[in-house]
């Protein structure tokens, strides 16, 4: 199908000398990495004269006709872009000794640049995507579609009350035992009564307190199982 002298690479080299290499776009164990690695957006806009040349000789008229849209390859850069940050952001969620202060954060982080890229896209300023950066380098405007701006920042705004919605805000106070049980603000009446001996003995061992600051929140808890069951239960 894809044969160097009667499939498509043949016609490609036909029609474009050029052209130095030909991907396989539609069979093949390179198409399922990268579908594996979520970077499927990704490689269809590094692909994408590749893509356009092929429908054009397979005579697919009416999906050229999409592509050589004025907004199309604009709205597929930004696309791959914010697809590489979630898949960074979903890498960052995953692996060992992961907690939920690390999952906030992470998010919290995610969230605070959402914000910080629609403030820039609203001024004009596309530096959070180099995709679609250098797109617009190629345009002899270098401009920014107003329409294309409307919906990057309904976009964004969009993803954000997403997030808000499936990871709700974690209360701080909730969790200031699991982070540091030796905080000096750290009030001892918030903690269960049958808890708090247990817990002002844990305060004032220096050995927990020193582990504490070496190891891990996850790897801390699990050292203190025996010592401190109480508190390592209410935590």
């Amino acid at each position: 199908m894809l044969g160097s002298k009667s499939g498509f690479q043949k016609r490609i080299k036909e029609v474009s000398p050029n052209v130095k290499g030909i991907h396989c776009m539609i069979q093949g164990h390179e198409a399922l990495l990268w579908v594996s690695k979520g970077n499927v957006v990704n490689r269809v806009f590094e692909l994408w004269g590749e893509l356009k040349l092929f429908l054009e000789i397979q005579g697919k008229n009416d999906l050229v006709s999409h592509l050589n849209m004025v907004l199309w390859e604009p709205r597929l850069a930004y696309l791959a872009g914010i697809f590489q940050q979630l898949n960074r952001l979903n890498l960052k969620l995953q692996g060992e000794e992961r907690n939920v202060f690390h999952l906030m954060d992470c998010l919290r982080g995610f969230l605070a640049k959402l914000q910080n890229w629609r403030s820039k896209v609203g001024a004009g300023n596309v530096a959070m995507s180099e995709n679609l950066s250098a797109v617009l380098d190629e345009d002899e405007n270098s401009l920014l579609d107003p329409l294309l701006k409307t919906e990057i920042t309904q976009h964004l705004k969009s993803l954000e009350s997403e997030l808000n919605m499936y990871f709700p805000e974690f209360e701080e106070e909730e969790g200031k035992l699991v982070r540091n049980p030796f905080c000096g603000i750290l009030d001892v009446t918030t903690i269960p009564s049958e808890v708090q001996d247990e817990f002002l003995d844990l305060k004032h061992d220096s050995a927990a307190k020193d582990l504490c600051e070496e190891k891990s929140v996850n790897v801390f808890w699990c050292s203190m199982h025996h010592s401190y069951p109480k508190v390592n239960a209410d935590g």
